[in-house]
């Protein structure tokens, strides 16, 4: 399966930028992600182009903290290569604890040429205050997440606005119950309560969210619920204000990963133009 990945990836590469993910969060907590483990994979020619996503919610990772050694270890090797590392903050509801402002902003501060990609939609009220004044600071905007609040808002008897009901915890977790949970709820009404969260926040941060959703169980990939998330996210896009939409739908993406677009195409010893 990895094998079949990797060649999927090396035949797409303007298409596909590969991230390293901790293959296990105990072994990720323990230190075991060393420099040399790192730099074995993060190789030019490589098929990994950065690190993420870095899951620090998870009950496994209570324990890391920005200025510790298992963060730090990352972020030195991710600044010399000018890359980019996706991070999950944690929050009281995920684990034990909140990920907070002063925890981030000395590595922020300290790693000026990694660019910092933040996720999810729980912590846009901590990463907001980022991007205001550091210019490697961004964000993945999770469309499903957000799907999922505009559920909750109207359909709160049967969906948490987590959106849990529709995942691994609910066991009637389907495509079937997908579909009929966005026909009962309504096409329009979850538009329309996308639009309202996303707009004003895009509209402070115009150079800085992109789009961007998970998808992490099996039902998800089926292609009427492929069908339905792209449909949604096209409207919800096609509903923002003009100069906005191609930064959201796919610009702002290109900015950060335009390194990364294809080996032949690669810059060496480039600094990230922001």
């Amino acid at each position: 399966m990895v094998s079949n990945a990797i060649t999927i990836i090396r035949n797409n590469r303007n298409r596909i930028i590969p991230l390293l993910e901790p293959s296990s969060l105990e072994q990720f907590a323990a230190g075991q992600f060393t420099e040399a483990v790192l730099s074995n994979y993060l190789q030019p020619q490589g098929s990994f182009s950065g690190v993420g996503e870095i899951l620090l919610g998870k009950p496994e990772t209570q324990s890391v903290i920005f200025d510790g050694p298992q963060m730090q270890t990352i972020l030195k090797v991710i600044d010399e290569m000018n890359g980019i590392v996706m991070i999950h903050p944690s929050t009281i509801n995920e684990g034990k604890r909140d990920t907070n402002l002063a925890e981030i902003e000395p590595s922020i501060q300290k790693y000026p040429d990694t660019i910092f990609l933040f996720h999810p939609l729980a912590n846009f009220k901590l990463v907001a205050p980022l991007m205001e004044k550091y210019p490697n600071v961004y964000y993945s905007w999770d469309f499903l997440g957000s799907f999922y609040q505009g559920l909750g808002n109207r359909y709160t008897g049967q969906l948490s606005t987590g959106g849990t009901s529709l995942g691994s915890s609910n066991p009637d977790a389907s495509a079937e119950y997908f579909l009929a949970t966005v026909d009962k709820v309504g096409f329009n009404h979850i538009v329309d309560e996308n639009v309202k969260m996303l707009a004003p926040q895009i509209q402070k941060y115009p150079d800085r969210i992109m789009w961007g959703t998970d998808f992490n169980k099996a039902y998800h990939f089926e292609e009427p619920v492929v069908d339905m998330v792209m449909k949604i996210s096209r409207e919800v896009i096609g509903r923002l204000p003009a100069d906005l939409q191609e930064k959201y739908a796919y610009k702002n993406a290109q900015r950060i990963f335009w390194l990364y677009q294809g080996d032949s195409d690669r810059p060496t010893n480039c600094k990230l133009k922001l």
